[in-house]
């Protein structure tokens, strides 16, 4: 077995970080925090443990008319999420394109879906972890 992979992980964790970075920023609410992390180990169960069953049902879509109106519309709003919300929708590209690069390291390397699954997760969940730190620190100095 190969070593771990440790540059496409700490480019992953960096991605996280910094979006974290941006929720900090922002003042964002619990409940965002918690979707950041839901959609952390969604995007990681979708690139290892849950990819045959996800795949599938988007080529069911296209395998009738009603079903190539429904991914045309979905892509539209798609388009137009983008557009309206271009900074997050960067960090979000930013993040899948490292988990994905990760993902590939972690398939040459012939790990399982499982491993793989964990290590996209914690990787993922330790950078908006991370992203807390400044935060915790400029706290603790300040009543210091």
């Amino acid at each position: 077995m190969k070593s771990f992979p440790w540059i496409s992980s700490l480019l992953l964790l960096l991605c996280y970080v910094a979006f974290g970075a941006f929720l900090q920023h922002r003042g964002s609410a619990e409940v965002v925090w918690l979707l950041a992390a839901a959609h952390a180990v969604i995007e990681a169960a979708v690139l290892s443990i849950a990819w045959k069953p996800i795949r599938n049902l988007m080529l069911l879509g296209f395998q009738s008319d009603v079903g190539y109106s429904v991914m045309a519309l979905a892509l539209a709003s798609l388009a137009v999420v983008v557009v309206v919300w271009i900074q997050i929708f960067a960090y979000f590209l930013a993040m899948l394109a490292a988990a994905l690069l990760l993902r590939v390291d972690l398939l040459t390397r012939n790990l399982g879906n499982l491993l793989a699954f964990l290590i996209l997760a914690l990787v993922s969940l330790a950078g908006l972890g991370l992203s807390w730190l400044p935060h915790w620190l400029l706290t603790e100095s300040l009543t210091a």
